[in-house]
């Protein structure tokens, strides 16, 4: 049983160990860090009443969609650690929710003096304005590998309809694909090149795509070592952030705010745990006793 069902009397008490638990100072800066926003529903209570099966009023509720904002550590050392360093609830993906959560990351000691290389984020625009307000030009922002390759298939899928251009589709994305395996940024954009000169009359929308904000997408040969590799091979954050979704929409919906930061927090914890390598059942005791410690 998750820990947060065993005290439904307590949620609002919950409160204060959730905000302690995302404003204490980070013991360990990741050199790497992602940030992802998770599109969740939540339900909310209206003013209008209504009459339930057994004739009771009721305040009618309400879904309404919000967005999880996540902050993912990666460890670069080959233990293939990482940990979610924070979260936090937001209406929407706008600058004015990213940069108080940019901030708050800086504040808890996610910095360049402390370890932290380089950043990785999508394409959304007001995330890396909230990035450049936080951080200026102290770190490398790399693009999303994965996320740029999905958005050339999408194009190219556009362009060349139906199955009989399936093979044809496939040759485009792995002569795409490859550009992100080169061992420099100069035989990158050579690779670009290429493959540029060979599919623009074919699949122009795909092209730009690819083209567009590319520079963002090879940040990383900025980086020494491991930490490069690491965001050039996105295999690794693909898992991660399918496994971070996959745990929130088993929920389908939360019924309040507060439950829906107490199951989060319970979430958190548990793949923290997986990726540590520590046992649930050493963590949800941990949690427990968390739990009892709040007053009565």
């Amino acid at each position: 049983m998750s820990a947060y069902v065993a005290f439904p009397d307590r949620l609002n008490q919950i409160e204060p160990l959730l905000q302690q638990a995302r404003s204490a100072p980070l013991r360990e800066v990741p050199p790497v860090v992602q940030f992802d926003g998770i599109w969740l529903r939540m339900q909310t209570q209206t003013d209008t009443v209504k009459l339930d099966k057994r004739q009771r009023r009721r305040k009618k509720r309400v879904g309404k969609k919000v967005v999880l904002l996540v902050a993912l550590g990666f460890w670069t050392d080959g233990s293939g650690r990482r940990e979610i360093l924070d979260w936090q609830v937001a209406d929407g993906e706008s600058k004015a929710a990213w940069e108080p959560f940019v901030h708050r990351l800086w504040e808890r000691g996610v910095r360049p003096e402390t370890g932290l290389q380089a950043v990785i984020r999508e394409g959304c625009g007001e995330l890396g304005e909230a990035l450049a307000w936080v951080y200026g030009t102290t770190i490398v922002e790399q693009r999303c590998i994965f996320h740029k390759l999905r958005n050339v298939a999408d194009k190219s899928r556009e362009e060349l309809k139906g199955e009989v251009n399936k093979e044809t589709r496939k040759q485009l994305m792995e002569q795409a694909s490859a550009i992100y395996q080169a061992e420099s940024a100069e035989e990158a954009r050579r690779r670009l090149e290429v493959c540029a000169d060979t599919w623009r009359a074919r699949t122009p929308k795909a092209v730009a795509t690819l083209e567009r904000h590319f520079e963002h997408t090879i940040a990383n040969s900025a980086l020494d070592g491991v930490a490069r590799d690491l965001l050039r091979t996105t295999s690794r954050l693909v898992r991660s952030n399918r496994e971070v979704r996959r745990k929130f929409r088993q929920v389908c919906c939360f019924g309040s705010p507060k439950g829906a930061a107490v199951a989060i927090y319970v979430q958190i914890t548990r793949l923290n745990a997986r990726w540590s390598k520590q046992t649930w059942w050493e963590v949800s005791h941990s949690l427990y006793f968390d739990f009892l410690d709040l007053d009565p």
